[in-house]
């Protein structure tokens, strides 16, 4: 049985089935609570996720196997595994104390924070470096008598920037690995240019510099003298074994590739794979360093936390989330409707690239300060890809970077689009401060809008010509 709906295209009749109905109608719905909060993300998606498995529009073996990006999820939790040590033994702690033993201002204290949440987040969940700067903005504003909103949002803005920067930070560059098949070092440089660390770091590092101008009073203060910077004591020993442990596993990640290569036979009668994937990489870098701070806590050469506290430090409704997710968008693919939008795309992105880029990266940012982006760019990463097997596109890569740039950066506009927004947020008013529409506008509207504007100039020539 079908229904009959308006063709998306000249000379193509499109009928929706009632599956595809169903499908696109719990899609939109999911999609919504999780925008509107009505109900906690994580929540919404696994309902979301649970109707298309029990309405059978999903069947129950391909969305736990097929449907859901296990290497992206292993990625994830190695990371944050390896992360979580690190933090444990006060790295973030040691940055900050030299950042604030640099700063002769209080204005040049939060600009230098923002620009260390900015790359610390590369490699660590957004949220959590939020976690653990917001308080420290609070605590250090307090004792000078001055108000912490810009400060803990400016570095809560700078958090969310740069986790496209490289692989590893946040989920939209690992679906860009694992559905697209970019490496760690494409990230640096890619079809012999330079693209998202190098042209995401100059974009980010000019849109501090402007906001430093907008300080209109500079505050002199001895920063490093605050309790606040000199509480926290540092696990020097288990600091060292983290940080080898998380060098080798980005030097690893980075021949990823080359190890494939020279593995092959044997991951092909390991794994059943022929290449080796990198959630097996940060996984198995993950066990072995737990393995060793146990092995090391029995022997009494290091005092750390045990492996059950570091799981318990892991966001495992981020781990649900982003299974659901997978569940819900993979749906809509496996229901011919990612096909459909590819259809009624392709004549947008078939034309010049100048034009096709612009429109992605323009549309995308506005749309995901309302959308939840992770859901909105794995389902247009997806229909880039159906466009690309049907042998419309020639050279995807702009596009691919046009929507993760616009994509994280267009999410800054609102706390929708950005939980590490909703994060400090939340920090302001546990510590007692109110943030109003106009007061939290008027910081992340010129953020956003100056860090797409750059990122924009600088990646023309190099992209989107």
């Amino acid at each position: 049985m079908n229904l009959g709906f308006k063709p998306f295209r000249s000379g193509i009749v499109t009928m929706l089935t009632i599956d595809q109905v169903l499908t696109l109608t719990i899609f939109v719905t999911s999609v919504a609570l999780i925008v509107f909060r009505a109900l906690p993300e994580t929540l919404a998606s696994l309902i979301g996720a649970g109707l298309m498995v029990l309405l059978g529009l999903a069947p129950f073996d391909k969305a736990l196997g097929e449907f859901i990006d296990w290497n992206i999820i292993a990625i994830l939790l190695g990371m944050w595994i390896i992360t979580s040590y690190m933090v444990e033994s006060g790295i973030p702690y040691i940055l900050i104390s030299n950042v604030g033993k640099r700063a002769r201002t209080y204005e040049v204290f939060i600009i230098l924070l923002s620009f260390l949440a900015g790359f610390i987040s590369m490699f660590v969940d957004n949220v959590l470096v939020v976690l653990l700067f917001a308080p420290i903005v609070v605590e250090t504003a307090k004792s000078l008598g001055k108000s912490p909103v810009c400060g803990v949002l400016l570095v809560s803005l700078s958090a969310n920037f740069m986790g496209t920067a490289l692989l590893l930070g946040d989920l939209p560059p690992q679906m860009l690995h694992s559905i697209v098949g970019f490496e760690f070092i494409d990230f640096i440089v890619h079809e012999g240019k330079p693209s998202s660390f190098p042209i995401l770091t100059l974009s980010f590092t000019l849109t501090l510099l402007i906001f430093y101008k907008f300080f209109s009073k500079k505050t002199l203060a001895n920063i490093a003298s605050y309790n606040v910077l000199r509480a926290r004591r540092v696990n020097y020993r288990l600091a060292k074994v983290s940080s080898c442990f998380f060098i080798l596993t980005i030097i690893l990640m980075s021949l990823r590739r080359e190890l494939s290569l020279a593995l092959r036979a044997y991951l092909q009668q390991l794994t059943g794979f022929h290449d080796l994937k990198l959630g097996l990489i940060t996984l198995s870098m993950a066990i072995l360093l737990g393995l060793t701070v146990e092995l090391l806590r029995a022997m009494e050469k290091v005092k750390g936390p045990s492996f059950d506290v570091v799981l318990k430090n892991i966001q495992w409704d981020a781990v649900l989330f982003y299974s659901s997710l997978f569940i819900l968008a993979k749906t809509l693919e496996y229901k011919g409707l990612l096909q459909l939008l590819a259809t009624f795309l392709e004549n947008v992105f078939t034309g010049r690239t100048l034009i096709a880029t612009t429109f992605l990266y323009w549309v995308t940012a506005p749309l995901v300060a309302f959308i939840e982006h992770d859901a909105y760019i794995l389902t247009i990463l997806l229909t880039l890809k159906e466009l690309v097997e049907k042998s419309v596109l020639a050279n995807p890569s702009p596009l691919y970077w046009a929507l993760v740039w616009a994509g994280t950066l267009g999410s800054n506009y609102t706390i929708v689009g950005a939980p590490a927004l909703y994060v400090a947020l939340t920090i302001l008013r546990s510590k007692g401060y109110r943030v109003g529409l106009r007061k939290f506008y008027s910081i992340t509207i010129p953020y956003a809008t100056i860090s797409l504007i750059l990122t924009y100039i600088i990646a023309l020539p190099l992209w989107f010509m």
